[in-house]
């Protein structure tokens, strides 16, 4: 239940200096993204956008706390609107750090039409709040309570942007697999949990507001939680990027610079490599190599990684993780079988292997052979 009253005020009063510290965090960091030229200065540019709206969102309780709309009603247009550029910029973020091949296009300005929106139902409200009936429905609503639109445009923001920036995780999930053996070190779940979190923000946000029946002090208390807790979030997935450098500056390039690349490569050649590929895996047991990935084995065969590419999908029909991991399987299982396999711990089976790990090779064991190594050591011929 909410506080009242004196409560709501502390409250607010309290929040908004712990906001107005982590604005002023935020808009150094955005400083420091926009003038850094190392890395992917596309997508630093578009964080220190992000980090500026969430700076400007953040110091909205301060500038309730002092009354400054009163002195400048036309703050609450920027104030109020600002909510609406987060999912649109941090959407645009993920694409620029995982399709960098993908670059912006004057139709990525579409996404900022909720925002001008917002802007607009709080300029009509101040041009024209009193002045306009509710028989003018929908304008009239608009004018009379331009916060609830840009509610429920926010609400409509969060499900869409989470849902396409999932889809875009899962889309550079696939291309990575495309170029590494082992996917720990780029492992993306840590983010989908990030997005699932900013989700339930929201989600608890609007129900609070709800419940309050959107009365205007309480929902000044809740955007203040609202406010923390998205900054917070945001934080820690910065953070948490930084430790996982690899997730966005890995995969290396696995798709064709040139078109003649991929022309050039006639059935002859691909079979000739797809025969080579075999017998290097056989002989040289590339696979054991935990560090093993496309450009590493292409380089070793001399074979552009283009072509290597397109031999193990579209010969062998597997992406990269899948045909190396399939070899490392089967070596497991052939020591698994053996009689003194009992005796074996299974962190030297799974070193012996090519993995580096025995989380990853009980995970990548079950997703190949349906069973974890201790059952499939127990049985070995169980189908």
């Amino acid at each position: 239940m909410l506080p009242h009253g004196k409560q709501v005020d502390f409250w607010i009063k309290f929040l908004g200096y712990i906001n107005l510290a982590g604005a002023i965090h935020a808009l150094i960091q955005s400083m420091l993204l926009f003038f850094i030229r190392r890395g992917n200065r596309r997508a630093n540019k578009i964080m220190a956008l992000f980090l500026l709206a969430l700076a400007i969102g953040m110091t909205n309780g301060i500038v309730s706390v002092f009354r400054l709309y009163d002195t400048w009603p036309a703050l609450s247009i920027l104030m109020g609107s600002v909510i609406l550029t987060y999912g649109p910029l941090f959407y645009l973020y993920i694409r620029a750090m995982t399709a960098k091949d993908r670059c912006g296009t004057p139709l990525d300005l579409l996404h900022g039409i909720p925002f001008l929106l917002g802007m607009i139902v709080y300029g009509a409200y101040l041009r024209f709040y009193g002045s306009v009936p509710a028989s003018l429905g929908i304008f009239g609503f608009a004018v009379r309570s331009p916060w609830l639109i840009v509610l429920i445009l926010s609400i409509l923001q969060t499900i869409a942007y989470v849902v396409s920036t999932i889809r875009l995780l899962r889309e550079h999930s696939e291309r990575v697999k495309a170029a590494y053996s082992t996917i720990d070190r780029v492992n993306l779940g840590w983010l989908r949990r990030r997005l699932v979190v900013y989700a339930a923000i929201w989600g608890v946000g609007m129900a609070l507001m709800a419940t309050v029946k959107f009365e205007s002090r309480a929902i000044g208390l809740v955007g203040q939680i609202v406010f923390f807790l998205v900054a917070l979030n945001t934080f820690v997935t910065g953070y948490l990027a930084m430790l996982q450098p690899e997730v966005f500056f890995g995969p290396f390039e696995v798709r064709p610079g040139r078109r003649y690349e991929r022309s050039s490569l006639t059935p002859e050649n691909a079979a000739l490599h797809k025969t080579r590929l075999l017998e290097m895996m056989e002989r040289e047991k590339s696979f054991l190599d935990p560090e093993i990935t496309l450009p590493k084995l292409a380089q070793a065969l001399d074979i552009p990684v283009a072509h290597l590419s397109r031999v193990i999908n579209d010969l062998l029909g597997r992406n990269f993780y899948e045909f190396v991991n399939h070899y490392r399987v089967e070596d497991a299982k052939r020591r698994l079988a053996m009689p003194e396999a009992g005796r074996a711990k299974l962190i030297a089976v799974a070193l012996d292997c090519g993995f580096n790990s025995v989380a990853t090779f009980n995970r990548v064991f079950k997703e190949l052979a349906g069973r974890t190594p201790s059952e499939y050591r127990k049985n070995p011929t169980a189908p």
